[in-house]
């Protein structure tokens, strides 16, 4: 599991495509969208972005996010790349964003219940 709490932190991972693409475009999104209300993004206030990777433990996704994945509350999903987008909200204004390969190691379970949230049923 990586976690990404500013665009240095991406570009510092050197992720293959696409996944440095969806984990900073999401980073840029959410930086972007305090800046347009003459916020400043503070990610101990505002939510980081978290990528699932193969071989990462529930006990590792519990330690950053509160729960294990198979648990976690997603609130909404989107398909991009091959990809699955997905946040979690804490309270009003802290989130996680979760980044999330659809490849062969993802749990069935979870795989179907992102699938479920996406708003159009797309599938990667």
């Amino acid at each position: 599991m990586k976690v990404f709490k500013s665009l240095e932190d991406v570009d510092a991972a050197a992720l293959p495509p696409p996944l440095h693409e969806v984990c900073r475009g999401t980073l840029a999104a959410l930086i972007d969208a305090y800046a347009e209300h003459g916020q400043t993004y503070n990610w101990e206030d505002d939510g980081y972005v978290v990528l699932v990777e193969e071989g990462d433990a529930d006990a590792e996704f519990e330690a950053e996010c509160g729960y294990p994945l198979r648990d976690a509350l997603f609130e909404g999903c989107v398909v991009e790349d091959g990809v699955f987008l997905t946040c979690v909200l804490h309270n009003n204004q802290f989130g996680i964003s979760i980044v999330v390969p659809d490849a062969p190691w993802l749990d069935p379970d979870v795989r179907a219940k992102l699938q479920a949230e996406c708003a159009d049923g797309a599938q990667p």
